[in-house]
C-alpha cells in the first residue's frame, strides 16, 4: 500500500491493521487524512513493515504461509 502524504511528519501518522483492512490516519489539524484500504485475505497482518520517506508512506505486507489442510480420521461405531 502506497500513500502520498505531503506536509506530514512521521510522528503524525497512525496505522492500524485488522480484519483484512488497513486504516491510515494523520493527526495534523491542517492536513487531515483518513483512509481504510481493503486487503486480500492472503496477507499476514502480523508481519508488516512501513516506511515514510519524502512524503511517501509505503506499507508492505507478507503473504500468509500456506498450510496443509488439517484433517482427522473418524472411526465409525
Amino acid at each position: 500500500v502506497s500513500v502520498e502524504l505531503p506536509g506530514i511528519f512521521k510522528v503524525q501518522i497512525k496505522i492500524d491493521a485488522k480484519d483484512n483492512q488497513v486504516e491510515i490516519k494523520t493527526k495534523d489539524p491542517k492536513n487531515k487524512y483518513h483512509e481504510v484500504v481493503d486487503l486480500p485475505a492472503e496477507v499476514d497482518i502480523d508481519n508488516v513493515k512501513s516506511t515514510f520517506v519524502n512524503g511517501l508512506l509505503e506499507i508492505t505486507f507478507n503473504k500468509k504461509s500456506k498450510t496443509k489442510p488439517r484433517g482427522k480420521s473418524i472411526r465409525v461405531d
